[in-house]
């Protein structure tokens, strides 16, 4: 009978281990020697050796070798996080998607595995990587609070057309502190944003911006009444609000230098978008609502661990907020308690009726989306009522200014205008007589006495 063979594929390892355990067996080398050669101990040595004797060449073989791990993944579990991929979840990137697995189907799969399975089956994630040029590293603050960064995103977040998406992330621990979608970039964003930071950890030391108009002026003088009320520089409505909150405005010089914000708008332009799409969000409404939320999530995944304690300072509760964070202009009142603001004239109303003002006082006029329209007057916040003409003056105030005007004096009876002459202005008879006498004076006609 023809003995059968058997082929065993070993590495490199195995093969060393087999030829060793050969020749001990054979008596060539000693158990010591085998040891060295090995780098095992001779107990360990002998054990190979009494496999090899017992088993023949594959004993040196792993005892593993093509079994099934005890871990392992069904191929039907690989199937079903493929199909997934495919249809449910394309433009999630690997990461994201292990994530999603595990929250939205109840499949708990580590990242690495989630990778392997899906770049088994050619599929490959839409999260390109880029070569980043190198630059200068600025230092993470120490304590949240020292420095936030704001900033705003031009994208297709609900696709179709671009929307802009404003935010604001600690330097110091990553967490995002406000989220506001609206059609453009614009004050009212950052003022929600502001808002956001607020009401949550409360008001930072700084914040770090790029030179927007909405927040550093392109103005290089102060007017004449900025100088009088002290400023050091020409504010804008965004960095008068935060001037009132106590709150340092730093220009950052290029993209890079905010580089925690500009990073956190590449996440979330992979992510925060499929949420939408997996959540049915449609219009800018809705993803407002669903973004108080997800900021608590992405905070949960992203945020890293500070140095020090926060900073952040809270708001007093008798400071109105809303009256802080809105456009401020400045008018003048007329004698009716009104001014005029966008062609259209407004009156001061207190308990009901015209507020008590002195003319000609200057006042600020609030506005924004929550207040409306208001006017601050002596330290005062009052509300106003549209008038549907300008207001015309009180006819007791019109009679004591015609009382008070000056009128033209008549001249008196012994006035010279009133002289009975014809000629109007009469001379003394002595007058041309002595004006005869010096035209006939020799000196008159010889002033050198000659």
């Amino acid at each position: 009978m023809k003995k059968r063979e058997e082929i065993y594929h070993m590495t490199a390892k195995e093969m060393t281990r087999l030829k060793v355990a050969e020749r001990l067996i054979d008596g060539e080398i000693r158990v010591k020697d085998a040891a060295e050669v090995l780098g095992l101990s001779t107990r360990q040595v002998k054990r190979i050796k009494k496999k090899v004797r017992l088993n023949g060449p594959g004993a040196t073989v792993h005892g593993n070798r093509k079994r099934k791990p005890v871990n392992a993944t069904e191929n039907k579990l690989k199937d079903l996080v493929v199909e997934l991929k495919r249809k449910k979840y394309t433009g999630t990137n690997f990461s994201h998607f292990a994530e999603l697995l595990a929250e939205r189907e109840g499949i708990t799969l580590s990242q690495p595995t989630v990778h392997r399975i899906l770049r088994d089956a050619g599929i490959v994630s839409p999260k390109k990587k880029k070569k980043i040029r190198a630059h200068r590293y600025r230092k993470r603050k120490d304590c949240p609070g020292m420095m936030v960064q704001l900033d705003a995103s031009p994208y297709c977040w609900l696709g179709g057309y671009d929307l802009s998406l404003h935010g604001a992330i600690d330097d110091a621990s990553s967490n995002i502190l406000g989220l506001y979608l609206c059609k453009e970039e614009t004050l009212e964003g950052y003022f929600e944003v502001a808002r956001q930071m607020i009401k949550g950890p409360g008001i930072p030391i700084s914040t770090y911006s790029d030179k927007h108009t909405i927040f550093f002026s392109p103005k290089d003088k102060l007017t004449v009444d900025d100088q009088l009320e002290g400023k050091l520089e020409p504010y804008t409505q965004f960095s008068a609000a935060m001037s009132e909150l106590g709150v340092t405005m730093i220009p950052a010089g290029s993209a890079q230098a905010k580089g925690r914000i500009e990073r956190l708008w590449g996440t979330l332009q992979d992510r925060l978008v499929q949420e939408f799409i997996l959540n049915g969000i449609k219009d800018i409404e809705s993803a407002n609502k669903f973004m108080a939320g997800y900021i608590k999530k992405f905070n949960r995944r992203f945020s890293v661990v500070p140095k020090g304690e926060p900073v952040f300072r809270k708001l007093g509760k008798s400071t109105g907020l809303d009256y802080i964070l809105c456009r401020k202009i400045s008018r003048k009142l007329d004698g009716g308690s009104a001014f005029s603001y966008r062609r259209k004239y407004f009156q001061l109303i207190s308990a009901g009726k015209p507020a008590a003002t002195i003319p000609r006082s200057k006042i600020s006029v609030l506005t924004s989306s929550r207040i409306g329209v208001k006017a601050s007057y002596s330290g005062k916040v009052y509300s106003v009522a549209m008038l549907e003409a300008r207001p015309k003056v009180a006819m007791d105030i019109f009679k004591e200014k015609v009382r008070r005007r000056k009128l033209p004096k008549k001249p008196a009876a012994s006035h010279p205008w009133r002289s009975s002459y014809p000629g109007g202005f009469a001379y003394d008879r002595s007058d041309p007589d002595i004006a005869k006498s010096l035209f006939d004076s020799t000196l008159a006609w010889n002033p050198d006495n000659q």
